[in-house]
C-alpha cells in the first residue's frame, strides 16, 4: 500500500462504521415504536379494567399518558422519515399522570 492509500482506507472505515451505526439506530428506533404500541395496548387494558375505586382521591390520567406516548411516537417517526429539515418541536411532555377523581366520596381520614 502506498502512503496515500492509508487516509483513503481510514475514510472508508469511518464511513462504513457510521453507516452501520445508522442502520442499528434505525433498527432500535423501529423497535422503540413497536414497544410504544405494546405500552399503549397495556394502558388501554389497564384503563378498561380500572375499577371505579370508591373514595379514591386520585386516578391515573390515561388520556394525558396516551397523548404523551403519541408525541414520542410522532417524534421518532419524524426523525426516521423527515419530509424536510424543520425546526424541532420543543414542547415538553407532561409527565404528571395523577388527576383528581371525578366524584371523590367523603372520607373520615384527614390528609
Amino acid at each position: 500500500m502506498t502512503p496515500l492509500s492509508y487516509p483513503l482506507l481510514l475514510a472508508c472505515l469511518v464511513t462504513l462504521t457510521a453507516a452501520a451505526q445508522d442502520v442499528r439506530e434505525r433498527s432500535d428506533l423501529g423497535l422503540l415504536q413497536r414497544q410504544i404500541t405494546v405500552i399503549e395496548q397495556l394502558a388501554d387494558r389497564a384503563r378498561s379494567s380500572q375499577a371505579d375505586a370508591d373514595g379514591a382521591r386520585y386516578r391515573f390520567d390515561y388520556h394525558r399518558f396516551a397523548a404523551d406516548l403519541e408525541r414520542v411516537r410522532l417524534g421518532v417517526h419524524k426523525y426516521l422519515s423527515p419530509s424536510r429539515a424543520q425546526p424541532a418541536d420543543l414542547i415538553e411532555l407532561t409527565g404528571n399522570y395523577r388527576a383528581e377523581a371525578l366524584h371523590p366520596s367523603p372520607s373520615n381520614e384527614h390528609d
